[in-house]
């Protein structure tokens, strides 16, 4: 079932792209197009036989689901590469291979120096791939399988009853999802278009702003502009898309107790005023909508960028790259470690310092009034070793001679927590050059990123041990 279901989206991506590039490109393209459109729809038709042959009524465990939601990310991404490769607008395959992984874990990283010399088709599929995966992610971590993405432990509570809940069944929670969603992204390309953008721009930076996918039409962002109302556009809607959908939900259910009860949200709300007031004075001199895109961008992990806030002032630069590497809000398309678990781990921090003055005290951690569970906690402290060698381990291996020491702790930090901006030398770059094999351990660290180390790894060790009862074992005491 996740297999079609991968298909069948990245077949529907994919033939959308395919009629903007019919209608916008002309003929130059047209062969190309409908070879693309051919891809599409045979990538559905596969999709809906593969989902109608699959059985539903199997019990789905904690390791399946997270499985389930690889595996469909997977088959998306491969229809996806076969539409670049058909394009041939990109170098060799493994460009088309690490383009499409930085759009779907809506990283924004590109091999292209230029992206405005794309065909229009190539610029929509990649605006249009990291909203259809933000979609997933929001569908699995709040409505369908929370425990695959960010887990849910880290969800807060759901105060709602009944039909008033945002996800009872899975239908319901695709449509309450989708309706918000597609909310978010109809406004900004209403306001992107207000702001001075023509309308193909406005439609393909609302997808990459709302998805938090960062993947611009131009080498220098939304810089090219030079706009401020852009800007402002901008950072209202990294912010929003930042931000936990269940607790928008609650506030147009009228819950605002709720709202405002958030940890999670005041904690969001805090670092953002924080890093702005940080970055704005911080001796970089940015102006103040420039600083409200970097900070916006940074806690969101979007990776859109006005100007070049590395340029001047290391204090700035370390406040952004921290900011992307605490991340969204849990229930957000944003990815990150997540503020939930840094409110747990300084909740904790708190909790030891406690205990070291008095031994005998006992206490509990409460979020948002509730006790924190234990087991909650070992799993947060887990993800967060793991979290902190994998961003150890791509640093190491990611290191060449081209960058210094700044400019390769922000790569990995960039992959891993799909923030998608390279610091090197004063300068910042979503495009990269890279060797084959640094293309595929990027990709591997997006990956990581985007699906959460728990799924990927699950998945992997699940590859190992079918192929392992593949291979042929001797039997003991035969003759060799």
């Amino acid at each position: 079932m996740p297999f079609g279901i991968g298909l069948i989206a990245g077949g529907l991506t994919v033939t959308t792209s395919s009629f903007v590039g019919l209608i916008a490109d002309g003929e130059a393209f047209a062969s190309v197009r409908v070879l693309e459109t051919g891809l599409g729809l045979a990538s559905i038709v596969l999709g809906l036989s593969s989902y109608r042959l699959q059985r539903r009524d199997v019990r789905v465990n904690r390791a399946a689901a997270m499985t389930m939601f690889v595996v469909a990310w997977a088959s998306f991404n491969l229809v996806a590469i076969g539409s670049f490769l058909l394009s041939g607008e990109l170098g060799a395959p493994l460009d088309a291979v690490f383009e499409a992984v930085s759009a779907s874990t809506t990283t924004g990283f590109t091999t292209v120096e230029d992206p405005q010399q794309l065909s229009f088709a190539l610029r929509f599929l990649r605006g249009a791939m990291p909203w259809v995966t933000g979609l997933g992610v929001l569908m699995v971590s709040i409505g369908v399988l929370p425990a695959a993405v960010a887990g849910a432990e880290l969800l807060p509570e759901r105060p709602l009853r009944g039909k008033e809940k945002i996800a009872t069944t899975s239908l319901v929670a695709l449509r309450n999802v989708l309706s918000l969603y597609a909310l978010l992204t109809a406004v900004l390309v209403i306001a992107f278009f207000a702001a001075g953008m023509d309308p193909f721009d406005a439609l393909v930076y609302a997808l990459s702003t709302a998805s938090t996918g960062g993947m611009a039409n131009h080498a220098d962002s939304i810089g090219h502009f030079d706009s401020v109302a852009v800007d402002w556009v901008a950072s209202l809607g990294m912010a929003a898309a930042g931000g936990n959908l269940l607790v928008v939900w609650w506030a147009i259910k009228g819950r605002f107790d709720s709202v405002l009860r958030s940890t999670e949200l005041r904690l969001y709300l805090v670092l953002l005023v924080v890093g702005f007031v940080s970055i704005r004075f911080g001796g970089g001199g940015l102006s103040a909508s420039e600083a409200a895109v970097a900070i916006t961008s940074a806690m969101s992990t979007t990776g859109l960028y006005s100007a070049n806030w590395a340029d001047g002032s290391e204090f700035v630069v370390a406040v952004v790259l921290v900011a992307a590497g605490i991340g969204a809000m849990s229930g957000s398309v944003g990815s990150g470690f997540r503020q939930a678990r840094v409110a747990r781990v300084a909740l904790e921090v708190r909790r030891s310092l406690q205990n070291l003055l008095t031994p005998t005290r006992t206490s509990v951690l409460l979020i948002d009034g509730k006790a924190v569970d234990e087991t909650s906690l070992k799993r947060t402290y887990g993800y967060l070793w793991m979290h902190v060698f994998t961003l150890a381990g791509a640093s190491v291996v990611l290191y060449t001679p081209e960058l210094d020491l700044v400019a390769s702790l922000s790569f990995a930090l960039a992959l891993v927590s799909n923030f998608g901006v390279l610091v090197d030398g004063g300068e910042i770059t979503q495009h990269v050059t890279l060797s084959r094999w640094t293309e595929a351990i990027a990709s591997f660290a997006m990956l990581l990123g985007r699906l959460s180390i728990y799924p990927v790894l699950i998945t992997v060790a699940g590859f190992f041990r079918f192929a392992g009862r593949l291979r042929p074992h001797r039997t003991i005491g035969a003759r060799v």
